[in-house]
């Protein structure tokens, strides 16, 4: 369970994470497990997921070998589709099975969702929330709080959601 944040400002994009890791009736934080983030940057590639630990693990190890061929949403949609091609073919998904988890990802300084099977682009001046606490994270968005303000929150609202917040902020601009 989580909570996932991606705001895509002038300036900059923006992708926030709670650190609470939970797995059946277990409940950690990713700060008590060295090196874990919520948030990834690899290859070119900047991420955060919600959903199956074995899918982010995974895109992870997709992604250090392979990017998208532009950043268009077109381009973005049939990366996920070798990703999930990828997964049947080492046995990782079985046939019938579907990618179950959610995306955030960030390529050459546009942001896109992955969720329900497709893809779609996150444009400047907007955000977009997911995981377990998207509905409360997503309501103070809306009423004007930050990424990590949202998290904060969030995390008071929702029992799925909790730790620290994490953030990774992607510059648009050089000047």
């Amino acid at each position: 369970m989580t909570v996932l944040i991606a705001q895509n400002t002038k300036n900059k994009i923006i992708l926030a994470a709670d650190s609470g890791l939970f797995q059946g009736d277990r409940k950690t934080h990713a700060t008590n497990h060295k090196n874990w983030l919520k948030i990834r940057q690899i290859n070119d590639i900047t991420f955060s997921a919600c959903g199956h630990l074995n899918d982010i693990i995974n895109f992870e190890l997709f992604c250090s070998s392979r990017k998208p061929e532009s950043d268009s949403v077109l381009s973005m949609q049939r990366f996920f589709i070798e990703f999930i091609k990828w997964l049947k073919e080492n046995g990782l998904l079985q046939e019938g099975e579907v990618l179950d988890s959610n995306f955030f990802i960030c390529y050459n300084k546009k942001l896109f969702h992955y969720m329900d099977s497709s893809v779609y682009e996150i444009l400047e001046n907007e955000f977009q929330t997911d995981g377990a606490g998207k509905f409360e994270a997503y309501m103070t968005m809306y009423l004007g709080k930050t990424p990590t303000e949202s998290i904060e929150l969030t995390n008071k609202m929702n029992v799925w959601t909790s730790g620290d917040v994490q953030i990774v902020e992607i510059k648009k601009r050089t000047r």
